[in-house]
């Protein structure tokens, strides 16, 4: 029997909810038994939705259920653990006491879950403000909008060729550079970096993370609009690098930034608020019998008569 989905087995609903663009629940909102899917011996209610949702904050969830797809396979998910649990179920496999008390833990670790969550919601924005408007005060730089130097280079490699023979041939290449010769040319005629076939050598941020040491040091030696390096060495082999543009960093304004540092403040608050906790918890006395946790390294070994198998021969 071939699988179907449930875009497949309700076509139109997920149609009508794609068209809608998610906005039916909004405006028509269900009690909490509502059935909103059933297949088999599983029925998903509104309030298993809630459920499944619950450790997720309560500000991301009208995000998260915006896409058809994404409720479908919640709902998909929901579905098939309810038909699975219920065979279980009817197999008498809950009534195991180790799994009884894995089930417990597992609400153990929900319940802790939700406990940082809450700890976390006592961190409110309005408290973090006049924090974020004296972090900015401080240092306003910063916030600034770093400068940039775009430029465009050529590379003379040495993979291909000896380290001798690359230094000779970008030493003609800036030759002509400084010549005055097109540098675009140059770098179709001369450069061995495969990118240049779509961006003619061209590096927007020649100061970025990402690139060589070397070549950054380069880049910030360089002022003038259209000033050439001297050759640059690097593992990759010898650069000449052109300045194109210097951009100046460009401060910012409070206003500018405030909503990024006040969400930077109240998540790092937040954190800390949870860490405080588990390390006030964590400093209560701890007892343990030393023999009994010892034991545990040899609890799951097979037993003596399975842990090797005999030799071959052997009685």
């Amino acid at each position: 029997m071939l699988k179907m989905s449930l875009t497949q087995m309700c076509p139109a609903f997920f149609l009508v909810l794609l068209l809608s663009g998610g906005s039916l629940a909004a405006d028509a909102p269900y009690p909490e038994q509502t059935v909103v899917a059933s297949r088999g011996s599983a029925s998903v209610t509104m309030k298993d939705v809630d459920a499944a949702l619950i450790g997720m904050p309560a500000d991301q969830r009208a995000n998260f259920m915006n896409s058809p797809k994404r409720i479908e396979e919640l709902l998909e998910r929901l579905l098939i653990n309810q038909q699975l649990a219920n065979e279980a179920r009817a197999a008498k496999l809950d009534q195991d006491p180790l799994f009884q008390r894995a089930v417990q833990q597992q609400s153990d670790k929900m319940l802790t879950e939700q406990l940082a969550m809450k700890l976390r919601a006592e961190v409110s924005p309005a408290i973090v403000e006049p924090l974020a408007r004296e972090r900015y005060d401080v240092n306003p730089d910063a916030y600034a909008i770093p400068g940039r130097a775009t430029v465009r280079h050529i590379l003379i490699d040495t993979k291909t060729r000896s380290d001798a023979e690359a230094k000779t041939l970008a030493e003609t290449a800036r030759a002509k550079a400084l010549a005055g010769e097109d540098f675009v040319k140059l770098v179709t005629e001369y450069s061995d970096d495969g990118s240049k076939r779509s961006n003619d050598g061209e590096i927007p941020d020649g100061e970025g993370e990402g690139l060589v040491p070397e070549f950054v040091a380069a880049v910030k030696q360089l002022k003038e609009k259209g000033e050439i390096s001297p050759l640059v060495k690097t593992a990759f082999g010898y650069h000449i690098i052109k300045l194109e543009a210097r951009y100046p960093a460009k401060s910012q304004s409070y206003d500018d930034v405030k909503e990024r540092i006040i969400s930077d403040l109240a998540n790092r608050m937040r954190d800390n608020r949870v860490k405080e906790h588990i390390d006030e918890l964590k400093a209560l006395e701890l007892t343990a019998k030393p023999e009994v946790v010892a034991s545990l390294r040899s609890r799951y070994l097979p037993s003596a008569t399975s842990a090797e198998p005999a030799a071959p021969g052997s009685k």
